[in-house]
């Protein structure tokens, strides 16, 4: 028996495998009609048909399907037993082809234990052991063709396939969208929800601070906005900070919300219902006043006519306003001279620079003052610098006369009370008629200022005395034509100003200021015009003149001038805009017409000043490339990341754009003053920055990136022009002769005056102002018409009185004959009219 271990141990592995398959045959027939519910179930899933479905019917079926496969599983397996080792036995036996059940032997005893009947029956037991290798399961057959003989279980099983071909990736969401039906949900408690969030003040350019409901540390500038709401819930929270309660309004039955200013910190707390639904530390920082300080060298610049000013002026959240508070420092208790200085940006955090306003002007123009710098900050604290003393700078003047003048004025400036010093040296030019050179009418005004200093004690009589000074020393060192000369320029300022703001904000009221600066314009045109009549009128001649220029007519100017202004009216502002440059061309042009002159230290003061401002266009090119690289660098942003950043950065440019824009204007007025010509690059770049401005508050950085690029290469251009126009200068003054002093001590020597066509006197020196050879030699006057003669050089040549007389008569008879045709426009007849007034 212990060789048959080893069988007995087969067998049992035998019997196990031969229950296993019983128990399949019993089970599958068992299985199969549950499982072709959830099969049929299953296409239907994976084809998305239970959604389909209203929600109740939807549920209806999953419950049909949880019964049908409960009561057919139930069914199945109510008879299924699990088969024993007598079962495994027979079916060894029936599929191993073995006969009268010899496995049993390995079971049963003999009926008579006698030693014979044990030998046999030990003899039959080995024979059915040794059998036990051949023993075979056999497969199953579970018998489920029988009872499905139209083999629906395959087409089943096709379908499923099919099914889950069909939904693909979807199947999974398929699947569970149809075990869960979408039935409507009851509505619950609301559950609490708590929002807070502090708005800084606007001023500080800080977006909202959202505090977080877990609570933390909080940093916020003084005088911000705390707001926080509550929803969900029936009874009102309670707000505190320190212990100090705040209250909640009710939105609705379930929202509240509280709102308070922030003037300190503290612990920060809501509750409700005894329960705290959050808290926070909050730091409340105050804002600091503004910090200025005066930067290097103050006062009166080493050349010019402009007072430097100087500053470095920092904040927390930016400078509002800036301004020089002037004090005289021998006469401190007089009311201050405030000067404002323009700030970059707007409102800048930190800044420095420099403001040169010209205060030439004023009484106090090269008198020593106390100056300080006082800042302002938007919650209205202000900083104050250090004090400084300077001279504020004044105008050099030449005329021995306006000399005295404003000699006289500065001593009423320190000593308004005692007038005898002013009064001395009024009524010692009184007693010298001669000085005036027969200028009636500056002896006149000097009278009536002297008289009035004399009569009048009020105190108001003082400032009165020192503007009308002021003017007639203008009057004597320039003369009636400078003058009005200024105030054409004044006026043309002017009217660009309103241009652009009506250009940049079109409105009523900003066409409105436009037409008015335009009639200011046409005004100050028509006196320039009568002031050059006038002197021609005393030289007897015609005044020195462009040959290149166009002939020019201040009966066109004023037509444009009067068109330009009608334009603005009517809202046609292109229309004004065209108007206005071509005025302009024409201005330039009578500007340009004007001889300059000076004599070898001004051409050299010149020269310096020219290279000066060649280095301003080469920094104005170097901060329109840094403009160009922000525009290009937003331009590359994918507009999905598109941001605040970008949108603060283009507020920024264009902020920087108008700056530089104005720094230009400057540029070309003083380049124009300089060489009396007009850069067409320097122009060109103005234009360009405008668009850029425009386009830069419109988002537009492709199209403000091409006018970038436009004002660069124009900027450019007008470098070279510029370059060209100071070598011109240069070549025309090179060969200048100079003259020794004059007998009052002041510069006499007076340079060659630079003639449009290189040509000069036979002295070596230019006419002087004023002087009656100041006369084109080929005829034309400013505005470009023929003279028919010109005066001599020479002082001992006179002019035959018969010819003056005969030429000013046929003037007459032929403005008379204009005057007489009424169909001429209205403008140029009452031209006429003040010209025949002249004689």
């Amino acid at each position: 028996m212990t060789d048959a271990a080893p069988l007995l141990r087969r067998l049992a592995g035998r019997r196990l495998l031969a229950r296993a398959v019983i128990l399949f045959e019993a089970l599958w027939p068992a299985l199969w009609p549950p499982f072709a519910v959830v099969g049929v179930f299953l296409c239907a899933a994976l084809l998305n048909l239970p959604p389909l479905l209203p929600a109740w019917l939807h549920l209806a079926l999953l419950v049909l399907v949880l019964l049908a496969f409960g009561g057919l599983l139930f069914r199945g397996l109510r008879g299924i037993r699990v088969p024993d080792d007598q079962a495994a036995d027979r079916r060894l036996e029936r599929h191993s082809g073995l006969i009268h059940r010899p496995l049993s032997v390995l079971t049963d005893k003999p009926a008579t234990p006698d030693s014979v009947g044990l030998a046999l029956w030990h003899a039959h037991a080995a024979r059915a052991i040794a059998q036990i290798g051949r023993l075979h399961v056999g497969l199953p057959q579970p018998g489920l063709a029988r009872r499905d003989k139209r083999a629906l279980r395959y087409a089943l099983l096709l379908s499923l396939l099919a099914a889950l071909a069909i939904a693909n990736f979807d199947a999974p969401a398929r699947l569970y969208a149809a075990v869960t039906p979408s039935l409507p949900v009851l509505p619950g408690a609301p559950a609490t929800q708590l929002q807070a969030w502090i708005t800084p003040p606007a001023y500080t350019r800080i977006a909202p601070i959202f505090l977080k409901p877990e609570g933390g540390n909080v940093s916020v500038p003084a005088g911000s906005h705390l707001t926080v709401n509550v929803s969900g819930g029936s009874s009102t929270p309670a707000l505190s900070l320190n212990d100090r309660a705040g209250h909640f309004s009710a939105l609705d039955h379930n929202s509240f919300q509280a709102e308070q200013e922030l003037t300190r910190g503290g612990l920060l707390l809501v509750k409700r219902d005894g329960a705290t639904l959050a808290a926070w530390t909050l730091t409340v920082v105050a804002d600091q006043p503004p910090m200025v300080a005066w930067g290097d060298r103050p006062g009166r610049p080493p050349s010019g006519q402009q007072t430097r000013l100087p500053w470095d002026v920092s904040d927390d959240y930016g400078v509002t306003a800036l301004q020089a508070e002037l004090r005289l420092r021998d006469r401190p208790e007089a009311p201050p001279l405030v000067v404002t200085i323009p700030l970059p940006g707007g409102s800048p955090r930190s800044a420095h620079g420099l403001s040169q306003p010209d205060l030439t002007a004023h009484p106090w123009a090269g008198l020593p003052v106390v100056g300080r710098l006082i800042a302002h900050d938007f919650p209205g604290q202000t900083g104050t610098s250090a004090d400084a003393t300077f001279d504020i700078a004044e105008r050099p003047f030449h005329n021995p006369v306006a000399r005295m003048l404003i000699a006289a004025r500065k001593s009423l400036s320190v000593h308004p009370d005692d007038r005898g010093d002013a009064l001395g040296v009024l009524d010692g030019l009184m007693q010298q008629p001669e000085v005036f050179t027969g200028d009636l009418g500056a002896f006149l005004n000097l009278s009536g200022i002297y008289y009035g200093l004399v009569r009048n004690r009020a105190g108001s009589a003082v400032p009165e005395a020192q503007d009308m000074m002021w003017e007639l020393a203008l009057h004597m060192e320039e003369g009636q034509t400078e003058q009005s000369a200024r105030s054409l320029e004044e006026a043309r300022q002017a009217a660009r100003d309103a241009m652009d703001k009506a250009q940049q904000q079109p409105n009523d009221a900003n066409r409105a200021d436009l037409a008015k600066k335009l009639e200011e314009l046409r005004q100050a045109i028509d006196r320039h015009m009568q002031a050059l009549l006038e002197e021609a009128q005393r030289n007897n001649s015609m005044m020195p003149f462009d040959p290149k220029a166009m002939q020019l007519s201040d009966r066109d100017m004023d037509r444009l001038a009067e068109r330009a202004e009608q334009s603005a009216k009517e809202g046609r502002m292109a229309d004004a805009q065209r108007q206005m440059a071509e005025l302009e061309r024409m201005l330039d042009q009578l500007r340009n017409a004007r001889v300059q002159g000076g004599d070898s230290k001004q051409a050299n003061s010149k020269r310096q000043r020219g290279k000066r401002q060649q280095s301003v266009v080469q920094d104005l090119i170097a901060r329109e490339g840094g403009l160009l690289d922000h525009a290009q660098r937003r331009g590359d942003l994918n507009p999905s990341a598109e941001a605040a950043d970008p949108a603060a950065e283009r507020e920024a440019d264009s902020r920087v754009q108008q700056a530089l824009r104005r720094a230009l204007g400057e540029l070309m007025q003083q380049f124009t003053d300089l060489t009396g010509e007009a850069s067409p690059g320097l122009g060109e770049a103005d234009q360009a920055m405008r668009d850029s401005a425009s386009q830069l508050n419109q988002g537009l950085d492709q199209d403000a990136g091409q006018s970038q690029q436009e004002a660069i290469a124009a900027l450019q251009k007008g470098n070279r022009e510029m370059g060209q126009a100071m070598a011109k200068q240069k070549g025309s003054q090179s060969g200048e002769g100079e003259e020794g002093d004059d007998e009052d001590g002041s510069d006499g020597a007076m340079g060659m005056m630079t003639m449009p066509d290189g040509q000069r006197d036979g002295h070596g020196m230019g006419p002087l102002p004023g002087s009656a050879d100041r006369a084109d030699p080929n005829g034309r006057d400013p505005l470009g018409r023929y003279n028919q003669g010109t005066s001599s050089d020479n002082t001992d040549v006179t002019v035959p009185e018969e010819r003056e007389r005969q030429r000013t008569q046929a003037i007459q008879e032929e403005l008379r004959r204009r005057g007489a045709e009424q169909e001429r426009p209205r403008q140029e007849l009452d031209y006429i009219d003040r010209l025949l007034k002249q004689f």
